[in-house]
């Protein structure tokens, strides 16, 4: 597990580097994006769906990022955010412990290749720093992600305090 975090994480650290630079241009359009009282939500619970966003998000907030893959025609995919993801306890604590990442491997192949995603669904825990905290492959209960979930806050806690 240790070897595979250390890959994952610099993985990630690819995942930020190759993240594209804003234009003088768009500036205007990310800012009024980025000033609304409310984001939207994608299912009620993932914020963003590019993980360069997310990481920069929880430098500002030193809240850890929750990455949800998932890939299309994938039923455990589909039943874990309806089950799991759907349950108010997840969704709650997501919503206020976590920055949220949603990536569709038919939508962004590149990045689900970057994080090394090799089962879907996959939940990655990440700190602001990069660190991986949890990688959970497959679909799991609602009470077993939450569970889980607890738990890499609470490290991520404890790292923050030292």
């Amino acid at each position: 597990m240790r070897n595979a975090s250390v890959c994952l994480s610099a993985a990630l650290a690819l995942c930020l580097s190759a993240a594209p630079t804003l234009r003088a241009e768009e500036a205007p359009h990310a800012a009024a994006l980025t000033t609304s009282a409310k984001p939207l939500l994608r299912h009620g619970i993932f914020r963003f769906t590019s993980y360069p966003a997310a990481w920069t998000a929880a430098q500002e907030s030193n809240r850890p990022i929750l990455v949800y893959a998932t890939a299309p025609n994938c039923p455990h995919c589909v039943r874990m955010i309806k089950e799991t993801y759907g349950a108010a306890s997840v969704k709650q604590l997501a919503v206020e412990s976590f920055e949220t990442v949603y990536v569709d491997r038919a939508e962004q192949p590149e990045l689900a290749a970057k994080l090394k995603i090799r089962y879907f669904p996959s939940t990655i825990i990440v700190a602001p720093n990069n660190e991986v905290l949890d990688v959970v492959e497959g679909y799991v209960d609602a009470a077993t992600l939450k569970q889980r979930m607890q738990t890499s806050f609470a490290a991520h806690e404890r790292s923050t305090r030292k």
